[in-house]
């Protein structure tokens, strides 16, 4: 048991940065995503990835071929390239083929392209992993728990967990854990995508409020507490304002920016084990549990936010008050919460 673990506890901050074209407003202003022959990185079965490569040729069919490293099973698929799409990592138009990830389990994947029985280009599974769907997320009180969960580990050992917060508008908090995986992590061991391949944040870099680490147990990971901040602006936004209506491309707005989405975040955790990290492919099963509830104001407790991992139960437990210390405290103590079922 101690070789797997996670705990994931997710939201999303729309942070400032500098878009390529111009300033797109709050939630939009994210640094570009680098370059790079796929984007994701991470997706989930049913899930759309973009694969660039410039050998593709517009209007050609290829056979996409999916191999999981672990599992070692094979998928294909096929799509058709195209050439008239800008890259978010620099607005340039560059030829592509966008395919559906088919159903494959959790865990580092290599892709190979073939054009008329002919290989064009693979992408190491060092570049790519499959993790499970999303699982949704709300902005009231509530209490979600499910067992037998697996997540796709990648090949440098780091946890993949993916969730949706279309239904998030108003500001949330939330708190999560693994029951039965004494996994340990720090700030800087936590990091967050969308599923455009946008860096939306790392924790290590977050301004006060935003996050907590409470240490667990011997059965229990760390618990991560996140607030989200309130998207009712940029969802008005986009609704209201012509500028950032979207193309037919919808990665674009009319008025020349990117779009970054904000419904679908994959948290990527480097968790310890207390003798080392993940191994790469699927974790064993185990119970998520994430509560949830409103909260304008944010979390207040974060002495133990900035500490490095050391080993299962190793973090620094916070016990500064807040108006989540109920939830924390339930959670460590387990709690008659944590039995509810998933919503």
């Amino acid at each position: 048991m101690n070789r797997w673990g996670t705990l994931i506890l997710l939201g999303m901050l729309g942070a400032l940065g500098t878009p390529y074209v111009a300033d797109a407003g709050c939630g939009c202003a994210k640094p570009p995503p680098l370059r790079g022959p796929i984007r994701p990185s991470v997706a989930w079965p049913t899930e759309t990835i973009t694969l660039f490569n410039d050998s593709l040729v517009n209007g050609v069919n290829y056979n996409v071929r999916f191999r999981s490293s672990v599992a070692h099973t094979v998928v294909w698929t096929n799509g058709v390239a195209d050439n008239t799409h800008q890259d978010l990592a620099d607005g340039q138009v560059r030829p592509r083929l966008t395919v559906t990830v088919p159903a494959l389990p959790p865990g580092p994947c290599r892709i190979t392209v073939w054009g008329q029985n002919v290989k064009t280009f693979s992408i190491d599974d060092d570049q790519f992993t499959v993790t499970a769907p999303p699982i949704t997320l709300h902005q009231f009180a509530e209490t979600i728990t499910v067992d037998g969960y697996q997540a796709g580990v990648g090949r440098d050992g780091q946890v993949y967990l993916a969730f949706d917060l279309s239904q998030v508008t108003d500001a949330t908090t939330f708190y999560g854990a693994a029951i039965g995986l004494p996994v340990a992590f720090g700030a800087a061991d936590v990091t967050m995508y969308n599923d455009q391949g946008f860096l939306m944040q790392q924790l290590a870099a977050t301004s006060p409020g935003q996050f907590s680490i409470s240490a667990g147990d011997t059965i229990m990971s760390d618990v991560l507490g996140y607030w989200r901040h309130e998207f009712a602006t940029y969802k008005q936004q986009h609704l209201n304002d012509s500028d950032f209506a979207l193309k037919q491309d919808p990665n674009w707005h009319m008025d020349g920016t990117y779009h970054v989405n904000h419904d679908k975040i994959v948290i990527a955790i480097n968790a310890s084990t207390g003798g080392g990290h993940l191994a790469r492919g699927m974790t064993q099963p185990f119970k998520l549990v994430v509560m949830s509830s409103a909260n304008t104001t944010g979390i207040t407790d974060v002495g133990a936010s900035a500490t490095g991992n050391s080993g299962p139960g190793g973090g620094a437990e916070d016990t500064s008050g807040d108006d989540g210390v109920g939830e924390r405290t339930e959670i460590l103590s387990g709690g008659s919460g944590w039995n509810q079922p998933i919503r």
